[in-house]
């Protein structure tokens, strides 16, 4: 494992891992994920138990999630190798100076896949739940089909292990939802919650968190007024024309439900992807 050590060979860092791109003798690139064992945060039970869940997450298959195809486990890292595939984030076209801007046919493209692979995660024999969906996790394979990674997560952290802030282990600001500060618990409900963040950055434009306002209260309280909705849309997309201004504000819509206070008026997935292609 020393080339994916190599920090010249990393592509990004995330909060609990590492990405490196690793050639093969044979010529073909793998993109390997290095994750650190630490006492605090990861589980430290039977590498056994973890195995058989790993293998469970292998055999998933949904072209909007990224499925390890293989992963190693040292005494102190687990490595998961992908597909090379990795174009940049959703995070680094919508807020870094990248050439390829996102139009809106592009960002509805996104949302609806992201959406699909979350529906998808849900709808398993046993439901694969997301402990930090937002946009940095969300990988591009192309312009126009996004993979949700970081699925393996759920099987690694412990929250319940750290004696620090669980709201930043798990999670990232601004796409928390707001019940985990008393349930301290990952659920179907908080997933969609994100996804709804994840849906106002798309619409907007704007980061999740910004002079220290979160997304959300923003888009929230502007909502308050219908006619101050279409201010809350990216100027730069929204006056494409009306059809797209249109469909935007129906995608609007939906976000706004997905990031409602409570976690029990908020859709299920399932409906969330209905309604998000029936806004076409």
């Amino acid at each position: 494992m020393e080339l994916v050590g190599d920090p010249s060979n990393a592509l990004f860092k995330t909060r609990f891992s590492t990405y490196y791109k690793a050639a093969m003798p044979n010529g073909r690139n793998y993109t390997v994920k290095k994750v650190i064992w630490s006492e605090k945060v990861l589980q430290m039970g039977s590498h056994e138990m973890f195995e058989r869940e790993l293998e469970v997450l292998g055999r998933l298959s949904n072209s909007n999630i990224m499925v390890p195809l293989a992963y190693v486990l040292t005494e102190d890292s687990a490595y998961f190798f992908y597909e090379h595939i990795h174009k940049g984030t959703v995070f680094d076209y919508l807020h870094k100076s990248f050439e390829t801007a996102l139009d809106w046919p592009l960002r509805y493209r996104i949302a609806l896949g992201v959406a699909q692979g979350l529906t998808f995660l849900h709808s398993c024999n046993q439901p694969v739940l997301l402990l930090d969906l937002s946009t940095k996790s969300i990988h591009l394979k192309s312009m126009k089909e996004p993979q949700i990674g970081d699925i393996e997560l759920c099987k690694v952290i412990d929250p319940s292990n750290s004696t620090g802030n669980l709201s930043i282990i798990v999670g990232s600001v601004g796409y928390i939802p707001p019940e985990y500060a008393y349930t301290m618990r990952v659920t179907m409900a908080g997933n969609v919650y994100s996804f709804g963040v994840v849906l106002l950055e798309l619409l907007t434009g704007k980061p999740p968190v910004s002079e220290g306002i979160e997304l959300t209260k923003w888009a929230v309280s502007q909502s308050a007024r219908l006619d101050k909705w279409e201010k809350i849309l990216d100027s730069n997309v929204c006056s494409a024309s009306p059809a797209v201004r249109s469909q935007m504000l129906s995608v609007l819509k939906i976000a706004l439900s997905c990031v409602s206070t409570s976690p029990h008026s908020r859709p299920k997935m399932r409906n969330v992807l209905r309604t998000l292609f029936n806004a076409r």
